[in-house]
């Protein structure tokens, strides 16, 4: 029962950083989603994003176990922002790294 509550904490608190990072990219707030990102990264999957960002998906999959799906939203919620930015190259490099993520 306690590892099922703190699972929905984390899918919860990923998901309200995903909506400010939106929020931010969609405002041109593009160092507050930055920072938004790493702090999600951080507390949720107990990685430093440009750490995680270093390794290959199988590694990095290996290491995050069934928190990898929640790190595959994360990647996604980045590359909307790469978008916002006019990075398109960069934003479908993440969307295909969080698809092998899952």
């Amino acid at each position: 029962m306690q590892q099922k509550d703190y699972i929905e904490r984390m899918v919860e608190q990923v998901a309200a950083a995903i909506g400010r990072v939106l929020g931010f990219s969609q405002e041109a707030r593009f160092e507050e989603a930055d920072r938004e990102l790493d702090a999600a990264w951080s507390s949720a999957l107990g990685f430093r994003r440009r750490d995680a960002l270093r390794l290959d998906s199988a590694s990095l999959r290996a290491m995050l176990g069934a928190k990898s799906e929640l790190a595959a939203r994360l990647l996604e919620a980045q590359a909307d922002l790469e978008d916002a930015r006019g990075a398109g190259a960069i934003a479908e490099a993440l969307r295909r790294r969080s698809s092998e993520l899952r």
